[in-house]
């Protein structure tokens, strides 16, 4: 995806992140011309998440070797020109290749001053390049991690008959019925999805297949966990919900990740692969 203007500079945060900001301050760092990464947080972000979020830009922006970045608030202009103007201060303003403020119909740049100019993400060239590219993009971030919150957990009968039917499996059977309803194609029939996540109950079953997790392999494994957690009684939650964390950072959906991660801490702050990916 190319861009040549600020009206594009708007748009590619929608295409990078999947879905359109809201109340939201977005750091793009750069390499050259080359977006290296793309950030969102909220536009209190520095109130009362400053130090880490400054370290986390901070430390991702060496490792990829981007040294300009590209700030841009999404939302009511005062709070997101504070939030841009935080992170500007935190990389130092010669670093910044530009900084920019949109409401939704209108945006200005806070580098030149210079006069609200119009904006529509539907008419720019980077939504055409997405829309040609066949991109799916959410609304807004609630869309985006709807799949990893949802939940419909079925009757405790139906999960007592897939806890006995695990218990009738041996070792090996285990294993491979687990890789068969993890990494098969195709939609999760409800059934399915509960036996999954009762067979990821298991510690050694959940690492085993988090061993098996590949960038190229985890789209196709984090639609079948997502229809395991949907599904999944909370006894079993926390280790469906590490694996999905995993999924969606290697898929490239980091709003999914981040939910997961919130959600994991929430129910169990000392499980280990959520203590894993806070370190990565």
């Amino acid at each position: 995806i190319r861009g040549t203007s600020r009206a594009d500079l708007l748009s590619l945060p929608v295409i990078m992140l999947g879905f359109h900001p809201r109340d939201s301050c977005v750091a793009m760092a750069l390499s050259g011309n080359t977006v290296r990464f793309c950030a969102r947080v909220d536009l209190d972000w520095f109130a009362d998440h400053f130090e880490r979020i400054s370290e986390q830009v901070l430390r991702c922006a060496e490792q990829v070797g981007a040294d300009e970045f590209v700030f841009i608030g999404y939302g009511d202009p005062d709070l997101a020109s504070i939030a841009v103007c935080e992170f500007a201060d935190l990389v130092g303003h010669e670093r910044v290749v530009d900084a920019l403020v949109t409401d939704g119909g209108r945006y200005w740049s806070m580098c030149d001053g210079g006069v609200p100019e119009s904006y529509r993400f539907d008419t720019s060239a980077v939504a055409a390049q997405a829309v040609f590219g066949g991109v799916n993009l959410c609304a807004d971030r609630d869309e985006a991690v709807a799949p990893v919150t949802g939940s419909d957990p079925p009757d405790e009968h139906v999960v007592l008959r897939a806890e006995a039917a695990v218990d009738r499996l041996s070792d090996d059977q285990a294993m491979a019925r687990l890789r068969e309803l993890a990494e098969g194609e195709g939609a999760l029939p409800r059934a399915d999805a509960v036996l999954l996540a009762v067979l990821l109950g298991d510690e050694d079953r959940t690492g085993a297949l988090l061993c098996r997790l590949k960038t190229w392999t985890a789209d196709a494994m984090w639609q079948r966990l997502v229809a395991a957690r949907r599904v999944c009684p909370s006894r079993y939650l926390p280790n469906v919900l590490g694996l999905l964390a995993f999924a969606s950072w290697l898929s490239g959906r980091g709003a999914a990740h981040s939910a997961c991660l919130q959600q994991l801490s929430e129910l169990d702050a000392r499980h280990p692969l959520l203590l894993t990916l806070l370190k990565l």
